[in-house]
């Protein structure tokens, strides 16, 4: 599908990405009734869920078909509750993590679906602020990393956060970036495919993790419409330049994050929301769309003695097949990603 054809500001980031022509493939073995993500699990490290309806039911024991609560970690306040539910009452990013979430992997027929609805996710609460500017910040979603690669077994790690570089290069901070980055080759090494924000809407410089090699780094775009017409993409940049020139070098993908219908979470009716729609921009909103189509391509494909060219396939996949985006770049060219 071409930009001239998209119409309706609902729903343009997935007809964009054509994220159906990809899903449509996993409801054939079941018939239309589920769709069947095989063994691929989603690691969504942010901070945390609620029970909303985006999500599809919810048990009165606070189970889901399809998120995995009892699979993840609470990092953040265990002692409230071991599983990583967001409380919506504090940091600077409450929420954060369902509406994210229903970008990713929503499902509620008839008013919602999201790029890769219904697939099997592992949620944890690491951060209330996606921002990640201590030293424990960055600590505990290192922690959160190793545990669903080593006991959640999961097959893609989404991050929409990041870690300034220039915050603080030295002690604590650096060890810390240090320990993070090492979690990260971990993943790569075991074939998970690790997928964080550039977090050019907000800085003009790349954030870790997505600077490192062995992560797929994803930058965000920006549409703009004539009437209910899609007209063009850009890349969201709120400041200028959007990115300083050297650390293009450091985006593997583009993928659409401004202007997306989004789940809306409020303090009152924390569970079991209803289904809203929300149009609008919030400070670190980096929603990820490309990495479960990816993934499952990836995990049929390879043995698992080179597990470690799944990211390389993953990477070589979105900037082969994606549409092309006239930007700066020091690897080659980057597409928005497509289904």
């Amino acid at each position: 599908m071409t930009i001239a054809r998209i119409r309706g500001k609902k729903g343009w980031n997935t007809k964009l990405i054509k994220s159906a022509q990809a899903w449509a493939p996993l409801l054939e073995d079941t018939a239309g009734d589920d769709f069947d993500y095989g063994d691929v699990r989603i690691g969504h490290i942010d901070t945390g869920y609620v029970e909303h309806a985006v999500f599809g039911s919810w048990s009165d024991t606070g189970q889901s078909e399809h998120i995995l609560v009892d699979s993840g970690m609470n990092l953040i306040d265990p002692e409230r509750d071991p599983r990583p539910t967001d409380p919506i009452d504090g940091g600077l990013n409450p929420g954060h993590g369902t509406r994210i979430g229903s970008v990713m992997y929503g499902f509620a027929p008839g008013d919602w679906v999201g790029v890769a609805p219904r697939a099997p996710v592992v949620p944890y609460r690491a951060v209330t602020s996606v921002a990640l500017i201590t030293p424990s910040d960055i600590s505990r979603v290192a922690d959160a990393i190793h545990h669903a690669v080593d006991s959640s077994f999961c097959s893609v790690i989404n991050m929409s956060l990041g870690a300034r570089p220039t915050i603080n290069p030295w002690g604590a901070f650096r060890r810390a970036i240090k320990k993070l980055g090492t979690a990260c080759d971990h993943a790569y090494n075991e074939g998970v495919i690790v997928v964080a924000a550039l977090g050019n809407n907000v800085h003009d410089r790349a954030t870790y993790p997505a600077k490192f090699w062995r992560s797929i780094c994803a930058g965000g775009l920006e549409p703009e419409f004539d009437g209910d017409k899609l007209s063009d993409v850009e890349i969201w940049k709120p400041q200028d330049p959007a990115l300083i020139g050297s650390d293009y070098q450091f985006v593997d993908i583009w993928a659409p994050a401004d202007m997306i219908f989004r789940a809306k979470t409020q303090s009152t009716d924390r569970q079991r929301l209803p289904v809203r729609r929300y149009l609008g921009t919030r400070r670190h909103d980096f929603p990820r769309q490309d990495t479960e189509t990816h993934a499952r391509h990836c995990a049929a494909a390879l043995q698992p003695r080179t597990r470690w060219r799944r990211i390389i396939l993953c990477r070589r996949v979105g900037q082969r097949h994606g549409r092309h985006l006239a930007c700066p770049a020091r690897r080659g060219n980057r597409g928005t990603v497509q289904g």
